[in-house]
């Protein structure tokens, strides 16, 4: 009698094969871009207490970039008659909360720094497709040119500008920091000429939500602050030690 009130109360989630495993996932923005990410649940039964633990992994570009960002949860909140599932903790800067049911999850995500979001789907069977007229975040890696504007008359930097930025990720130290290096050129001629100065980038740190990024140079003591658009521009101040601001850069992703 008892399994058969279970079988008709949560009929519809006791038919899923397994809670655990891997689902891929879609994240929808509400300013009309997507990204790719998936979610790994495991469980555990002591004395007939279901706990579920996860990971998720979000990448910036397709899924086989190595630009992603990972979050742990050790303690998933789940109930087992409405099958809301709450993938968060305190120590994580993303939430997902999301109904589970017949292997798949959809609801909505939150970052700490932005609140929410948007929506995501996720499923153990392929992978969800993104919204019509959605554009994917791509990764950073990549050049940047553009035009340099000097704001200090004692500045007077060539009106061209690159920045090549690459992002990897160690194998053996996952984590939710990806760590980003670079180089920064001054172009005397055009862009094709042979004509630049080149300095390394000793310090890069990016805000993967904001797309805020600050680095500094190894050379010239110069430091360049701004935000990558979602549209891969580039737009942002540039420093040097003892003159402050002495330009602004406006530079596009190739």
């Amino acid at each position: 009698m008892k399994l058969l009130l279970l079988s008709l109360l949560f009929g519809p989630l006791l038919a899923n094969a397994s809670i655990q495993g891997t689902y891929n996932a879609v994240l929808e923005h509400d300013q009309g871009y997507h990204q790719f990410a998936t979610i790994t649940l495991r469980t555990l039964n002591s004395g007939g207490n279901l706990k579920i633990s996860a990971n998720v992994r979000i990448f910036f570009g397709d899924t086989s970039s190595n630009e992603f960002l990972i979050y742990d949860y050790p303690d998933c909140s789940f109930n087992i008659l409405t099958g809301q599932l709450a993938i968060k903790n305190d120590n994580s800067d993303v939430v997902l909360v999301g109904n589970l049911k017949n292997e798949a999850i959809q609801g909505e995500w939150f970052a700490s720094s932005a609140g929410r979001v948007g929506a995501f789907n996720a499923t153990k069977q392929g992978t969800p497709p993104a919204p019509s007229q959605s554009t994917l975040i791509e990764s950073i890696t990549g050049n940047y040119k553009g035009k340099l504007t000097n704001t200090n008359q004692n500045s007077n930097l060539p009106e061209k500008a690159a920045m090549s930025l690459v992002t990897t990720q160690d194998p053996s130290n996952l984590g939710t920091n990806v760590k980003v290096s670079g180089n920064l050129r001054f172009y005397l001629g055009e862009f094709d000429s042979n004509e630049y100065i080149e300095t390394k980038f000793s310090q890069v740190d990016f805000n993967f939500y904001s797309r805020y990024l600050t680095a500094k140079t190894q050379e010239y003591g110069m430091t360049i602050k701004g935000v990558i658009g979602l549209d891969g521009v580039f737009k942002g101040d540039i420093f040097a030690d003892g003159l402050g601001q002495v330009g602004k850069l406006e530079l596009e992703g190739q």
